[in-house]
């Protein structure tokens, strides 16, 4: 099974700027939440591979901010093949849900929150109709909860942890296929209160200065850079939020993509089309943040550079270099193993084997492989 399966941080990715000075502006930056932060999950079947990544992002009006929400999608739509020859497939933007909240100053701001989902798929083959079809089928199933957990994987990233179920489906033709997923017991949808409230408290913690810059997402276009900063923010219970927003010292570009060149720019990132750039490093908001960047052509002829930034040092989760350091090294049984333990996940014991991992540039990753006890 590939385990390329990437957390994201938690499902995704939200925004919420200060402030937007219009519609493109705001849509600009939900595209970009949208295209930057995944949480990539990994399925497997008859020995080939597919990459789920599932985003939300939610739009104040002053921006987009993200939540953790139910997600319901029925139709894929086919967006191209990759250089590795992988099958690229999303769902157009569905909203599921739209209220308000009150802002530090008291004024109420819409939010509308906004999910989609990507997906790529090995060689399989399949037609593309028959890997949509697939697809739509596996999601209908997700959506009934027709499925049977059959794996659970505990893992930490220089201590910081997660935990993915791999869930069974059984399709109508009698064929299986195993997912890996976000825990349901933990990533459970938020009602529209909930989101409400934690956006105000996020709000009000902003109002004092009280985030933490944690990525940086940079998209220049003919030399004007738009910046989008993706701030946690701990809330009182003690659970956390990522939401973006823009840099209020930020010089406003002139030049902005629309939000069909927003689309293209991301989905050709995806397909690995364009040049990856040297990294650059910067010190800002009181860290060191080091940048991956992409330069795309659009069909326009538009050149579009996009910029990540990650804080360099001790890092919360993995890059996708990462991801498949770990993975030769979990396939060269390289891992210290730690000891085992036994623990009820959603009403079956799992045995779990514990391992460390030690990555190239110093990273430690824990994870604990869990199996049903006994084969049940």
């Amino acid at each position: 099974m590939n385990e390329n399966t990437e957390r994201i941080e938690r499902y995704l990715q939200r925004i919420v700027p200060p402030e937007h000075e219009s519609e493109l502006h705001r849509q600009q930056l939900r595209r970009q939440i949208l295209g930057a932060i995944e949480r990539r999950q990994s399925m497997s079947a008859s020995g080939r591979a597919w990459k789920i990544a599932a985003a939300v992002a939610a739009l104040v009006c002053t921006g987009a901010v993200a939540a953790t929400v139910g997600v319901k999608i029925h139709r894929y739509y086919f967006e191209g093949v990759d250089k590795d020859g992988a099958y690229h497939f999303s769902t157009g933007p569905q909203t599921v849900y739209e209220g308000t909240y009150e802002d530090a100053n008291g004024v109420q701001q819409s939010v509308k929150v906004v999910t989609t989902r990507v997906v790529s798929v090995g060689a399989t083959g399949m037609s593309v109709e028959q890997m949509q079809s697939e697809l739509e089928e596996i999601e209908a199933l997700r959506q009934r909860n027709a499925r049977e957990l059959v794996g659970v994987i505990d893992q930490q990233v220089n201590g910081r942890p997660w935990r993915t179920c791999v869930f069974r489906y059984t399709l109508a033709d009698g064929r299986t296929r195993e997912i890996n997923e976000g825990d349901p017991d933990r990533d459970k949808p938020q009602t529209g209160e909930q989101i409400e409230q934690d956006h105000a408290e996020a709000a009000r913690l902003r109002a004092q200065g009280v985030h933490d810059v944690v990525s940086i997402i940079d998209t220049d276009v003919e030399g004007q850079t738009a910046r989008t900063l993706i701030c946690r923010y701990i809330l009182a219970d003690g659970r956390e939020i990522t939401i973006g927003e823009s840099d209020s010292a930020w010089p406003e570009p002139t030049r902005r993509l629309s939000s069909e060149q927003n689309e293209e720019t991301w989905r050709l990132k995806r397909l690995g089309e364009g040049e990856t750039l040297e990294l650059v490093e910067e010190t800002n908001y009181g860290k060191t943040f080091v940048f991956g960047r992409h330069r795309v052509t659009l069909g326009d002829g538009t050149i579009v550079t996009l910029s990540v930034g990650e804080v360099k040092g001790v890092k919360e989760s993995l890059t996708e270099a990462d991801w498949k350091e770990l993975h030769d090294l979990i396939q060269a049984n390289a891992g210290e193993l730690l000891g085992t333990y036994e623990q009820e996940v959603r009403g079956t014991v799992f045995t779990f084997e514990r391992k460390r991992y030690i990555l190239s540039g110093g990273t430690e990753v824990i994870r604990a492989d869990g199996k049903p006890k006994g084969g049940q």
